[in-house]
This record gives structure tokens, sequence and C-alpha cells, in this order.
């Protein structure tokens, strides 16, 4: 009876075993790697598969703005079917969105990355490349203390005329679209 009625001491915190919990992490990122090789599905013979080549305007930054701030927060009906309505579509996925945020969501997401065949890792940095980016920073600041601060009316002067040269370039979508459409 006594044996049974025994308190156990559990109220101690508890110990993490740091290399057992390292190898398990870099288990799961072979299994991950492994199932990232894996997922490459091969089209049935004779299929005609159209390839996206990966080239280096796919992958670096975009130079111009989406232009979302007009209808942020916004909410329209949008026809599933059709795809017909005031919703965002996704050129290269075909997906048809309904508002605002869920654009973005999908933009920055795995689906749309893997259709611009784009992979969402991130190549670490190395010290020389963070020191040559401190170095970058300092002389930018050197700069603007020897030429003296940019006031706000400048600032001012120099968003808006980068707002008209979003607009021209909108523009000129819009034109080689109905081009396209037309010819």
């Amino acid at each position: 009876m006594g044996a049974s009625n025994q308190a156990i001491d559990n109220t101690q915190r508890r110990k993490w075993d740091k290399d057992e919990f390292a190898a398990k992490g870099k288990a799961r990122q072979e299994a991950e790697d492994e199932k990232e090789k894996a997922k490459t599905v091969r089209p049935p013979p004779g299929a005609i598969v159209e390839r996206k080549s990966l080239s280096l305007g796919t992958i670096i930054q975009r130079d111009y703005k989406k232009e979302l701030e007009s209808r942020v927060g916004t909410k329209s009906i949008v026809n599933l079917d059709t795809g017909e309505g005031l919703g965002f579509m996704c050129k290269e996925t075909g997906v048809v969105l309904r508002d605002s945020m869920a654009y973005l969501d999908h933009i920055n997401g795995k689906k749309q990355q893997r259709a611009l065949g784009l992979s969402m890792r991130v190549e670490r940095s190395t010290v020389d490349q963070v020191k040559a980016r401190f170095d970058v920073n300092k002389r930018k600041k050197d700069e603007e203390r020897a030429t003296g601060h940019v006031d706000f009316s400048k600032r001012v002067a120099m968003a808006e005329q980068d707002e008209e040269e979003i607009k021209k370039q909108r523009q000129e979508r819009k034109k080689q679209k109905k081009e396209d459409k037309s010819g």
C-alpha cells in the first residue's frame, strides 16, 4: 500500500538534448529535399509540355509596383466558373481571387512561385556579402551628408515623378494589350 501512494517528483525542468534535435532537424531537411526532388511529376508519354525557361528576368526584383492600392480592402463578386467580375485573376496559374489580400497572399505563395519556376529557399549570405552591403550603405549615408539632407519638398517631387513614370508604364502596357488583342 505504501508503494502505490508515493508521489512522483516531476516538477523539474525538462532538459533538451541539442545533438538529438540537431540530428532530427537535419534528417527532416534531407527528407524535405528528397520530397521536393520527387515532386517532379512526369507527363504521360506523348503529351505536349510547355516549359517555362528559368531566366534572370523572373528571379530579379520587380522594378514596378503592382497597382493594388486603389483596391485595397475591397471585396467583389466573381463568377468562379467564367472568371468574370471585378476580382483578381492570376495569369500564370489561372486562379481567381475575390479580394486584394487573397491576391497578395497568392502572389507570395508556393503555388505562384512554382508556376514561375522559382524556389522559395533563401540563399544564405556570407560574411563578405554582409560587409560589402554595410559599406554600400555607409557610402550612401556619407554622400547624403556631403550633399546635404534632401528636404521634404524635393522628396515629394521625386515621389510624384515616380508615380507619373508608373502611370506611363501602365498606359503603355494597356496599349500593348490592345494591340495584341487586335493584332
